[in-house]
């Protein structure tokens, strides 16, 4: 008997032993387990920027300069003298149109001219000859009065002559067709024989300046307007040469490699859609940005001073649309805050109300965090945008 109570204590050491073992085993296991929920994130301290309200309007190019070639005489065509599609300068000839009347006009004029010299000069003598006479009471003051008269006249007929071998020159030169402008020439509405008149609507050919272009986009008047008053109630500052910079993408979201500048604003609100139009000026050397090219335009805007910023990887959505960051307390404590956003910029999304400079909020791996959740800060995310 004694044995057995000896053999039971024995068997009921052993399973004491056992169950605290295991009982180390598990309480180890689960404080390993409350180690592993605590998750590790990169934070930013919210700050605040000088930024530009910028924004972007879709706008088309149109060419800088423009000329339509019409012709001033009229007349048959003699020949096209200029390659379809070429670089013309201006003052090159492009059409040549049948001279021989209006030379013929020019040889009347020009005999008409020799002929009225003749007959001043003539005067001239006359009126020389007659005032020795008159001097020497030869002939009557009348006839020396009639000589003068004679040669105001034939002063008179010499600058009509020569008038109208002017023009005669002037409308022969127009026989010859010339570029306006410099720049692309496009095709020849017209061919050789072809008969043409003076100041006639159809256009014979176009030549269009791709040396620069314009660029026109429609602002509406409701932003224009507020821009002008919080630049008056001074939450906003003007930035005259940042204003003026304008920067051009395609449609396939490629950028212009050069800026332009901004050179006009309308002073006028178009009545149907309520737009105000703005023009920026491009330099096109390699002729990429063509006239009817529809393009997307961004202007860099008034300057907002002190602005509150949050890096745009920290803002997160949900289903309803609201926008919200993770803020970080002291104690590493996760709170979901809702935030009201204005756009973005540079450095991220500018916020109306929901935090503040100072604040630090949560960059990464935002989709695992709750509120209340406590979280282990691996340091600033200094890089973060």
């Amino acid at each position: 008997m004694k044995k057995q109570l000896q053999k039971l204590a024995c068997i009921l050491f052993f399973g004491l032993c056992f169950l605290a073992v295991n009982g180390c085993d598990v309480q180890h296991t689960e404080n390993s387990a409350k180690k592993e929920t605590v998750y590790s994130i990169k934070a930013k301290v919210v700050q605040t920027y000088d930024v530009a309200q910028s924004f972007s309007l879709n706008g088309r190019v149109y060419a800088y300069a423009r000329a339509d070639v019409r012709p001033q005489v009229s007349g048959v065509v003699k020949e096209r003298l200029f390659v379809e599609g070429s670089l013309v300068k201006k003052g090159d000839p492009l059409y040549q149109i049948d001279d021989a009347l209006y030379k013929a006009e020019y040889d009347y004029a020009k005999a008409a001219l020799s002929k009225a010299v003749d007959q001043r000069k003539q005067a001239e003598r006359n009126l020389r000859r007659y005032e020795k006479l008159v001097a020497q009471h030869a002939v009557s003051r009348q006839d020396y009065e009639d000589r003068l008269l004679d040669y105001a006249l034939s002063v008179d007929d010499e600058k009509l002559a020569k008038a109208e071998l002017d023009e005669a020159a002037a409308t022969l030169e127009y026989t010859k067709v010339r570029a306006p402008i410099s720049g692309r020439i496009g095709k020849s509405n017209i061919t050789a024989g072809a008969l043409v008149t003076e100041n006639q609507s159809d256009v014979l050919a176009s030549i269009i300046d791709l040396s620069k272009v314009y660029v026109d986009v429609q602002q509406s008047s409701a932003q224009w307007r507020t821009f002008k008053q919080q630049i008056q109630n001074g939450s906003l500052v003007s930035n005259q040469k940042q204003s003026e910079e304008v920067s051009l993408f395609f449609d396939d979201g490629s950028r212009y490699p050069t800026n332009g500048k901004l050179s006009l604003t309308e002073v006028q609100v178009d009545e149907v859609s309520g737009n105000v139009t703005l023009r920026a000026v491009f330099d096109n050397p390699e002729q990429i940005l063509l006239p009817g090219m529809a393009v997307r335009a961004y202007f860099a805007g008034p300057i907002k001073k002190d602005a509150v910023v949050v890096p745009a990887a920290s803002v997160t959505q949900d289903s309803a649309g609201r926008s919200y960051v993770f803020v970080i307390d002291e104690e590493n404590k996760v709170k979901r805050q809702e935030i009201f956003t204005q756009g973005l910029c540079d450095y991220g999304w500018i916020i109306l109300s929901g935090v503040k400079a100072g604040d630090k909020i949560a960059v990464n791996g935002t989709q695992k965090l709750k509120t209340g959740m406590i979280v282990s800060v691996e340091g600033d995310a200094q890089d973060v945008k």
